[in-house]
Formats: structure tokens, C-alpha cells, sequence
């Protein structure tokens, strides 16, 4: 954050209105009309996500809209995390595939709010912004108790059978393949199992022990080297 920026978040957290409008968010009252002009929302989001430590789900009307304002929080909030929940390509009522791109941002937000839920999961030292335009919101997903049913913690030193997660990815739409070089696909060979979670920005390479995760290491999808 730029000494500017974070001197105006600092003169927004100070301002009576502000003050009063975050005491009804942590109260869970349900907040008057803020009334903000747009202009001024990114600062007001911005200062509301650095002291509330709570996820804030920002909807707008437009996905274009919704793609300005991601690119005016990371101004305001650079060191925060921040992140799009984009609605599908596809009409609700059109039978088509819907993008790679698409379905990675939903599992990656789904899953930043999933984490709180997940036992063994490592907690974000921030929650994050959801920016989303409406139909995005509106658009059905998966219910939150199946989610996490099919969310799994792995770590080193973990007992558990490389065929039985092989089998669980399937289930879960994961796609094995020779080598891993997109999201969603997972490949073994021999004590060593590659699997790339939609939610992560990378593979990881899981090298076993019998049935004990002995190492667990990212490696480059281009090169296959750890």
C-alpha cells in the first residue's frame, strides 16, 4: 500500500459515518443506505476489509464492472487478498461448456471461503474481497457441506493409499493423464503422484514411502522439474 492511499484509509476509518456503518456490520445489523458515490466505494471497501477480518462479497451489476473494480482494489488494497468470482460464458438457459478459466476463479473463491470450515486447514491471515458481478451470485453451485465433503487436507508424513486418492479425484472430476500440465488433472508414476487442485496457482508432486507422503514439492508444468 502507498503511503497516499493508506493515509486516506486512515482519514475514511476516522470519519463518524464510517465508525457507524462498521459497528452495524460487526453487530450483524442489517446497514442503512451507505449511499456512497462510486468513486469512493474501492477506499470504503478497501478500509472496511483491512479492519472487519471477515470476507466481504462486493456484487456489481456488470461483469465488466466487476473487473474494474478488482483492478481498483488491488490499488487500494495491494498486500489484501482480493479476487474474482466470475459468472459462466454460458446463458442459464444454453447448454455449453463452460470456460477453464471460469470454473478455476469459482473453486478458488469457494474454497478461500470453505477454508474457515475445513479442520486442519491453514487459515488466511486476511479474508478476502469476492468481487462478483449479480449473475454470478445468482448462478447455482455446489451446496457448502459437499464442498468440504470432497475438500481434503494433505501433509508430509500422512498415511494414506495413492490409490485412494486417485480414486477420490475422479469422483471429484479431476482427469489423469500422462503428465500434469493444467489445472484438474492428476498423473502417477510409481511412488510418485503429480496433481494439480483447481484452487492452487500450480502442480504439486507428492513422492510416497509405501503409504506415507514423504515429500511434497511444487514443480513447473512447462519442464516437469520440481
Amino acid at each position: 500500500m502507498s503511503e497516499m492511499s493508506g493515509d486516506i484509509l486512515r482519514r475514511i476509518q476516522a470519519l463518524p459515518g464510517y465508525r457507524q456503518l462498521r459497528q452495524e456490520i460487526q453487530s450483524q445489523a442489517n446497514p442503512a443506505s451507505v449511499g456512497l458515490p462510486r468513486a469512493a466505494r474501492p477506499a470504503v471497501l478497501a478500509a472496511l476489509q483491512a479492519e472487519l477480518g471477515m470476507p466481504i462479497l462486493f456484487i456489481t451489476g456488470r461483469a465488466s464492472r466487476a473487473l474494474t473494480w478488482l483492478d481498483e482494489a488491488g490499488f487500494w488494497a495491494p498486500d489484501l487478498p482480493h479476487h474474482l468470482f466470475p459468472e459462466p460464458a454460458a446463458l442459464f438457459y444454453e447448454r455449453a461448456a463452460w470456460g477453464a478459466m471460469a470454473q478455476r476463479d469459482r473453486i478458488l473463491a469457494l474454497t478461500l471461503l470453505a477454508v474457515h470450515h475445513i479442520p486442519g486447514a491453514p487459515k488466511p491471515a486476511q479474508p478476502p474481497i469476492l468481487i462478483a458481478p449479480v449473475r454470478a451470485v445468482m448462478t447455482r453451485t455446489l451446496p457448502r457441506r459437499d464442498f468440504l465433503k470432497s475438500s481434503r487436507i494433505l501433509k508430509v508424513g500422512q498415511q494414506v493409499r495413492p490409490e485412494e486418492l486417485q480414486r477420490q479425484w475422479v469422483d471429484t472430476g479431476y482427469v489423469a493423464a500422462e503428465i500434469v500440465v493444467e489445472p484438474g488433472q492428476f498423473s502417477r508414476r510409481g511412488g510418485l503422484l503429480d496433481v494439480w487442485p483447481p484452487a492452487e496457482p500450480g502442480p504439486v508432486r507428492l513422492d510416497f514411502f509405501g503409504d506415507e507422503i514423504e515429500t511434497f514439492r511444487r514443480f513447473d508444468p512447462s519442464t516437469q522439474r520440481t
